[in-house]
């Protein structure tokens, strides 16, 4: 009976756990949205981005390695550039989209995966990669615009 209760106990905890980190990564997400889309309204007029993700997941670049902090943050696709500034840094990451030589969507960016594909932009001798939704659009919408860049 007493090995009862605590395989009860062991299962509860657990759930408790679970439902805490959950909650915990809600709310950081919902935190990370407000601040992109702060900083898209803050940094673009309206109608100038043509395709942006306020959660977009930064992979980083190439030349870095695994020397680089990773995360979310937003990703803004504009007729000339395009931008990602990651939360809880000032420094944007801005690609002309003159310089962009290829789109690619990928299953993994400077020795990361996550099992689903990524779209990565190559640019002056690097690259960069993001999940975002619909990375198949993406890459069309930038495409479109970089008529130099190829796709593999």
């Amino acid at each position: 009976m007493a090995v009862g209760w605590i395989v009860v106990l062991v299962i509860a905890i657990v759930t408790v756990t679970l439902a805490v980190i959950m909650l915990i990564a809600r709310f950081t997400l919902r935190a990370v949205r407000r601040t992109a889309e702060t900083a898209i309204a803050e940094n673009f007029a309206p109608g100038e981005a043509v395709r942006s993700d306020p959660v977009a997941n930064y992979f980083g670049r190439a030349s870095k390695g695994g020397r680089q902090v990773r995360g979310n943050g937003a990703l803004v696709l504009t007729e000339t550039r395009l931008w990602f500034r990651r939360a809880g840094s000032d420094e944007p990451l801005q690609i002309p989209l003159a310089s962009i030589t290829s789109v690619d969507l990928v299953s993994s960016h400077a020795g990361t995966t996550i099992g689903r594909p990524l779209i990565s932009v190559s640019f002056d001798d690097d690259s960069a990669a993001w999940y975002v939704r619909d990375p198949r659009q993406w890459r069309d919408d930038i495409l479109v615009r970089c008529p130099t860049a190829t796709d593999r």
